[in-house]
C-alpha cells in the first residue's frame, strides 16, 4: 500500500506538470494559470451547491425512515471531486469535474456500495453474513442472512431472519 501511495505522490505531480507545460506552450503561461484558478473557483462553487443538494436528499431519506447510503457515498465523492479540483493541475481537475457530474457520481456511488456489500457478505471463517434493507410493496423490510458451517456442504441452503417486516401479517387482531 505504501508503494502505491508513493507512486501516486510521485507520478501524479510529474504528469500534471508535464500537461501544464504542454498546455502552457500552446495557449501561453498566463491563460494556463488563469484556467487552473478558474477551475478551482468553479469547482468550489459546484461542490458547495451539490453538497447542499445531497445533504437535503439525505435528510429526506432519513425523514422517510430509509438509510441514506447512496447520499452518504455521493457526499464522499463530492468531497473527493472538490479536493481534486483544488489540487493544481488539469488532469485532477478533469477527474474532479467527472465526480461532480450527478449521473456519473450516482452510478459510481451505487457501484461502490454494491462492492462493499459484497465484501461484507463474503466468507469469513465458517460464517457467511449479510444484511440489507429492501423496499417492498408492503413497506420497508430489513433482512439479515447468516449461514454457518462449510459453504460446500450445503450450497443451496441459507438460513435467514426478517428483522423488521412492515407487511402487517404478524399483527394480532385488534392491535394497532
Amino acid at each position: 500500500m505504501f508503494k502505491v501511495f508513493f507512486l501516486l505522490f510521485l507520478l501524479v505531480p510529474l504528469i500534471e506538470l508535464y500537461v501544464l507545460i504542454e498546455v502552457g506552450s500552446e495557449i501561453g503561461a498566463l491563460p494556463t494559470i488563469l484556467l487552473t484558478i478558474l477551475t478551482a473557483i468553479v469547482g468550489a462553487a459546484l461542490m458547495r451547491h451539490q453538497g447542499v443538494a445531497t445533504l437535503q436528499k439525505a435528510q429526506n431519506s432519513l425523514a422517510q425512515g430509509q438509510v441514506p447510503a447512496t447520499e452518504m457515498m455521493e457526499g464522499m465523492l463530492i468531497f473527493l471531486g472538490g479536493l481534486f479540483l483544488l489540487i493544481p493541475g488539469l488532469i485532477t481537475d478533469a477527474l474532479g469535474f467527472l465526480l461532480l457530474i450527478p449521473p456519473i457520481r450516482h452510478a459510481l456511488a451505487n457501484k461502490i456500495i454494491a462492492q462493499r456489500q459484497a465484501e461484507y457478505a463474503r466468507y469469513k471463517g465458517q460464517v457467511y453474513e449479510a444484511e440489507w434493507t429492501e423496499q417492498t410493496e408492503d413497506g420497508i423490510r430489513h433482512v439479515r442472512v447468516i449461514q454457518s458451517g462449510s459453504p460446500k456442504a450445503e450450497p443451496d441452503v441459507i438460513e435467514g431472519e426478517v428483522l423488521d417486516d412492515d407487511s402487517g401479517s404478524d399483527k394480532k387482531p385488534g392491535a394497532k
